[in-house]
């Protein structure tokens, strides 16, 4: 179980002794299951427009070295 202070934005493993946010002692402190702390993954579009850029620019290079 992971913890968010609202007041200080501290997240960590463990809150205080009575409850509080061990870094600025606020008593509103959230629980956050390891579902919500995981990151999105790319979606496949914003890979494909990655790559195109990629592509493109390596493109323009090649064409600029040629002319």
């Amino acid at each position: 179980m992971n913890y968010h202070c609202k007041d200080c934005s501290y997240r960590g493993n463990s809150s205080g002794q009575d409850g509080s946010c061990p870094a600025c002692g606020s008593f509103k402190l959230g629980r956050i299951s390891r579902q919500d702390d995981e990151k999105p993954k790319a979606g496949k579009l914003r890979l494909t427009l990655l790559v195109g850029l990629w592509v493109y620019l390596i493109g323009l290079i090649i064409w600029k070295l040629n002319h």
